[in-house]
């Protein structure tokens, strides 16, 4: 099920990007946004929607749905809150992202999914994200597509799950940040299809489309055990095939959650 949400862009409304298929561009001549999506390639689409894409004001047109709809995949059952932070060209204020940050506390969400990122900390960004853990808040961020052993933030904090890509053959996708001191994790991010605004399906690549395999299961051992923390949630997704390139592994749904079955006392 998906909420109404919020659209912090026009301070107002719903959070669907759809709003961003009329808008005009005196809409982004604002000066450069310190924040950005995290994409690689995006996306590949049937001929028919691919117009859509022609302007430099959609170039991440879709972003935010397609991150939903793996959510929903691994999650079927979880109820998805859709903030809006960012504009249709993949940039956001970092006051956007706060004060999402804080909707998502104070509305009970329990799962934060970050497709975005920053390379350098923030103190009004580690407060927020300090009183979402504090309110039982699981987060998770992405690593970022630069393919450097970099950090990227909030992927990197102590209190955010980061998220790295694989590909098929659970190796390290080429474009993927990467760190075991850096990143908890790694998912899939190469090639995959998910809901698209259009009515139809699109494929993109990026460590935004691993991130939220990541959060579905985090949603997943929220369903089982509602009071589960962030170091629970880690210590469950830990439970991940071993690759190359971050702390844990490539993320195993299945392990994962089998994790928080096991006993009543499990770690």
């Amino acid at each position: 099920m998906v909420t109404d949400g919020y659209d912090f862009t026009r301070d107002g409304g719903r959070g669907s990007e759809r709003n961003d298929v009329n808008a005009t561009p005196t809409e982004y001549n604002e000066s450069t946004p310190a924040w950005r999506v995290n994409q690689s390639t995006m996306v590949i689409l049937d001929q028919s929607t691919m117009v859509i894409l022609d302007s430099p004001d959609l170039a991440a047109f879709g972003h935010g749905t397609m991150v939903a709809g793996v959510i929903h995949l691994v999650a079927p059952q979880a109820t998805i809150l859709p903030l809006k932070a960012f504009r249709a060209d993949g940039s956001g204020y970092s006051s956007d992202v706060l004060r999402a940050i804080y909707y998502a506390i104070y509305n009970g969400a329990k799962v934060l999914n970050m497709s975005f990122s920053y390379p350098e900390p923030s103190q009004e960004l580690g407060r927020a994200l300090d009183a979402a853990a504090s309110g039982g808040l699981l987060a998770i961020g992405s690593a970022g597509n630069t393919g450097q052993h970099v950090a990227a933030y909030p992927a990197a904090l102590s209190n955010v799950i980061g998220v790295a890509s694989t590909n098929d053959s659970d190796v390290l996708s080429q474009f993927s940040n990467y760190g075991a001191d850096l990143f908890l994790l790694a998912a899939p991010g190469e090639a995959i299809v998910s809901t698209y605004p259009l009515g139809t399906y699109a494929a993109a690549w990026g460590t935004s489309f691993s991130a939220p395999f990541a959060a579905g299961t985090a949603a997943l051992l929220a369903q089982l055990t509602p009071s589960i923390d962030q170091g629970q949630t880690a210590a469950a997704v830990g439970n991940a095939v071993p690759v190359d390139g971050v702390a844990r592994g490539r993320l195993d749904v299945f392990r994962a959650v089998n994790s928080r079955m096991c006993s009543p006392s499990c770690p």
